[in-house]
């Protein structure tokens, strides 16, 4: 079939087939060039953006992103507001990354599952939210090491972390106070800030409790910190559009968002309205080993916090560490960044993640090993002291049926793998799986176990000890 077959289609009953071999042609510039020749007028795509049919939907995305014209941007930004149907979320995301629209991503919230059954969707739309924001990970040339004068400075903690997240930062010379997710700190120096491995974000507050509207944000910024900057508008449900063109025309004209020092960011709650200055022109010397990721990967700042919380539960000086479903290796590197390691090894069934974690750690000049094999195949030399693993959940192994298949096969192996007295801290949405293989399991105790939440989801922190003295659970929430 021809490319004029498929766009005549696109009226018919076979819209969502022709929407799907459309994206096909346009995968050459030659495709690209004729479709959009039969389409320039485009009041099909959005006639076809109503569509009662998902499918029909969710394949009009692709195609817009395939073709990479910013004049079909506005059917994007409607959609991310209002699509309903979880499936056909990712190729909004990745659409709106080809198409550069940086600040419709940065808005945008990835929902909390709230049943089993929507974990795969979440987890497909996580991956694809993080796929769309690393076509914007550029190196901005103006840096600074220091702010004018001392700033209260929020440092944003993977949830659940932030007690970690304190501990470094005192290592670091700097003494907070802990509000939830966030220490609270005071300083000039952000280039040094920018060191804590574990910080996911900073923060500068410029007010707080501040009424939704234009004029009292505008009254209450007063001044700018950066050269340049972009108005972020976060939690509000109305015409955020609007919104921001309102406040622009209130502030002093150096909204840029395209190109910009730092992000007047607003959280907005009902009527009232939390305002940050976030930098983006402080150097971020973290993570050197973080040259390749996987879709699956873990945040390395959630990376960092997790291994700082499992290294503490070690006593062994110098631990031999062990990630049975290692990835792109994160986790490994960030314990080494930690603790002088005797040994640190990972395994992962697959060739790709295994190539891309060797990579990372050449790049990071790292002594972890890695091995490309199935963990329930493997037979370690040595049991570790520390066994730390970002579990396979959500779509990466497809259901909770096969979870329930790998999960019961490896916590069967797991006190193989530990020597006696050795932790084992998993991360995972499996939470009730993990707790009844742990009931099933003699040489195994719960030392406890806690929720966090990450892209959407919630997931659980079990720490395990392997033992041979009968089990006393023990839980913390």
């Amino acid at each position: 079939m021809t490319i004029a077959h498929w766009v005549d289609e696109l009226q018919g009953e076979h819209a969502a087939e022709a929407l799907s071999a459309l994206c096909v042609f346009a995968k050459t510039k030659q495709g690209r060039a004729e479709i959009e020749s039969r389409l320039s007028d485009r009041a099909v795509l959005s006639l076809l953006s109503q569509s009662e049919q998902p499918k029909v939907r969710k394949n009009l995305y692709r195609l817009i992103g395939a073709l990479g014209n910013e004049r079909d941007l506005p059917i994007l930004r409607r959609a991310v507001e209002t699509e309903q149907t979880l499936f056909a979320v990712p190729s909004i995301l990745l659409s709106l990354g080809k198409l550069g629209a940086k600040d419709v991503l940065e808005a945008y919230r990835i929902p909390i599952s709230e049943s089993e059954e929507t974990d795969k969707h979440i987890a497909e739309i996580t991956i694809a939210y993080e796929k769309a924001m690393q076509r914007f990970e550029t190196v901005d040339e103006r840096r600074i090491e220091a702010l004018p004068r001392p700033y209260e400075i929020c440092c944003v903690a993977p949830h659940g972390f932030a007690k970690q997240l304190a501990d470094e930062l005192k290592t670091l010379g700097f003494f907070g106070a802990v509000q939830g997710d966030t220490v609270r700190i005071k300083t000039a120096e952000i280039g040094r800030v920018y060191c804590a491995n574990g910080m996911v974000e900073a923060l500068l507050p410029i007010a707080y409790e501040v009424p939704m509207d234009p004029r009292s944000i505008a009254n209450a910024v007063k001044t700018c910190i950066g050269a340049s900057y972009r108005i972020e508008v976060r939690g509000y449900l109305k015409d955020r559009s609007g919104f921001i063109e309102k406040l622009k025309s209130m502030l002093d004209g150096r909204n840029n968002p395209s190109a910009y020092d730092c992000e007047l960011r607003i959280d907005s709650r009902n009527d009232v309205c939390d305002l940050y200055w976030k930098l983006w022109n402080v150097e971020d010397r973290r993570y050197p080993w973080r040259k390749g990721t996987l879709p699956a990967s873990i945040h390395p700042a959630l990376a960092h916090t997790l291994t700082r919380y499992a290294l503490s539960l070690t006593d062994a000086p110098r631990p031999v560490v062990f990630d049975p479903f290692c990835g792109s290796g994160s986790l490994l590197f960030a314990a080494e960044a930690q603790r002088d390691c005797r040994s640190l090894l990972g395994v992962d069934k697959s060739g790709t993640a295994i190539a891309i974690a060797r990579d990372n750690a050449k790049a990071g000049y790292s002594k972890a090993r890695f091995v490309c094999r199935d963990i329930l195949r493997f037979e370690a030399r040595e049991g570790a002291d520390l066994l730390v693993s970002n579990m396979p959940f959500g779509s990466r192994v497809g259901s909770h049926r096969d979870n329930e298949q790998l999960y019961e096969r490896f916590m069967r192996r797991l006190p193989n793998l530990l020597r006696n007295g050795g932790v084992a801290v998993l991360y995972t949405t499996e939470g009730k799986l993990i707790e009844r293989l742990l009931k099933e399991n003699a040489r195994l105790t719960l030392k406890e176990k806690f929720r966090t939440y990450a892209g959407g989801l919630s997931p659980w922190v079990f720490a395990i000890e392997r033992q041979n003295a009968p089990k006393a659970q023990k839980e913390t929430t």
